[in-house]
């Protein structure tokens, strides 16, 4: 989400308030890009697709989010399927104030579990979630996580160089809890 207007970060966390309590949701985080005060993700873990559909049509009614979606600059409300060993952050520390990694890969690639086990190995290293979008199942995201912004900006700025991920051209972005 990338804000526009004062307050909307204020609006944001109380429609984000109402969704996390929601039935099926499991688990609800907001992020803010260290780089951009008004650049925030939101992500959320749901028991089921059509549980959290349910709860984004219930939301598109609220007057609560037309206000916030008339605050909004650019948004982009996308569901992603976990998929690999690790499907859910639960079990991590957000009172530690873990920094997440958003990496976008622009091409499909045949094994993402091993070509980001590097991950696993980087200093400060929490966990990943591997996911791909829902209906196309070609797009691959990753959400990982690190203690601290150094370490995980050492991992963003060394994805170019890994060897086994380069050539699909990852993007990362930085959050912060």
């Amino acid at each position: 989400m990338q804000f526009a207007a004062p307050g909307a970060v204020r609006l944001a966390r109380e429609l984000w308030e109402i969704l996390r309590r929601k039935q099926g949701c499991t688990l609800s985080r907001l992020y803010r890009s260290p780089a951009d005060e008004a650049s925030w993700l939101a992500y959320s873990e749901w028991n089921s697709l059509a549980e959290l559909a349910g709860a984004r049509r219930e939301a598109a009614r609220s007057p609560l989010n037309r206000r916030l979606h008339a605050a909004l600059k650019a948004s982009s409300e996308r569901a992603y399927e976990p998929f690999g060993a690790v499907r859910s952050a639960h079990g991590i520390n957000f009172a530690s104030a873990p920094v997440a990694v958003v990496i976008d890969f622009l091409e499909e690639m045949e094994q993402p579990e091993a070509a980001l086990g590097f991950l696993a190995e980087a200093p400060g290293y929490l966990s990943h979630i591997l996911m791909h979008e829902v209906g196309k199942s070609k797009t691959l995201l990753c959400l990982a996580h690190f203690d601290t912004v150094h370490n995980a900006e050492q991992v963003a700025h060394a994805l170019a160089e890994q060897p086994a991920v380069r050539d699909f051209k990852p993007a990362a972005e930085l959050f912060m809890v």
